[in-house]
């Protein structure tokens, strides 16, 4: 019973100490946060090996509970957006472009874009919410430029299927001779995309990782133009259609690809 009791005033007096305890001891806590507790308080609170109750004790912390409580949920919390985002960063660490050679082009397409727009809007929307966090201010450099990055990517994969969409459709047509002669204009406007898919297949096959590689403004200018160029391409080619049609009604049963098949 003796035992019984003194535990029970041991488990008392230590008690009060638990948010204390909880505050000190939470592994979000970085030196940002001490110095400004040290501050607040008018005394060095260091945390290191040696760091005991005791000490803090000594040191007369616990009369400041309320406040290192409340610095050890900010630690928490700011830990949470610190780790979201190295996962975040990991996630991406392995992840490659999946490139196929197309055929006898001696060229590639890009395979994959599913799965990787599924983890871009996965993140960009844990990052956009980071950004509304009252506990972002220590990280909102690093929150900001990982959204940037990741929008970036989007609209560059975006863009390159589009491309690819399109350059699917049109590389077999102008693969002729007759075609390019017929059309020089939407020829040499699909001459100026394919020199430019082809150079951009080389740059990503030598460097294929995802982010790295789609990270780029130029890359994106180079889709946007490359999808104007082809919409120019593709409304050439149908107003050209649509004159042999109406010299050979069969042809409307026919698409541009089986029509120079």
């Amino acid at each position: 019973v003796n035992i019984a009791n003194q535990i029970k005033v041991s488990v008392g007096e230590f008690l009060p100490l638990v948010p204390l305890v909880q505050g000190l001891r939470n592994k979000g806590i970085r030196p940002r946060h001490l110095e400004t507790l040290s501050t607040n308080i008018g005394q060095d609170v260091i945390i290191d090996n040696k760091f005991t109750l005791k000490k803090a004790m000594k040191m007369g912390l616990e009369g400041y509970a309320d406040a290192i409580a409340k610095m050890g949920e900010t630690a928490g919390k700011e830990y949470q957006i610190e780790v979201a985002l190295n996962e975040m960063e990991l996630a991406w660490s392995e992840i490659d472009l999946d490139l196929l050679p197309y055929k006898n082009t001696g060229t590639h397409v890009l395979k994959g874009y599913d799965e990787l727009t599924a983890i871009l809007d996965e993140q960009i929307t844990m990052a956009q919410a980071m950004m509304f966090s009252p506990f972002k201010a220590a990280f909102e450099e690093r929150i900001t430029k990982w959204n940037d990055t990741l929008s970036l990517v989007s609209d560059v994969l975006e863009g390159w299927m589009e491309v690819q969409r399109s350059w699917l459709y049109l590389q077999p047509i102008f693969d002729s001779d007759d075609i390019m002669k017929q059309l020089p204009t939407e020829g040499k406007r699909f001459s100026t995309v394919d020199k430019n898919w082809r150079q951009t297949m080389v740059a990503a096959l030598r460097k294929p990782h995802a982010v790295t590689f789609c990270a780029n403004e130029r890359l994106l200018k180079n889709f946007q133009e490359g999808v104007q160029f082809l919409d120019l391409v593709q409304k050439g080619l149908s107003e050209y259609l649509e004159t042999k049609r109406d010299a050979f009604a069969r042809f409307y049963f026919l698409g541009a690809w089986s029509f120079w098949c």
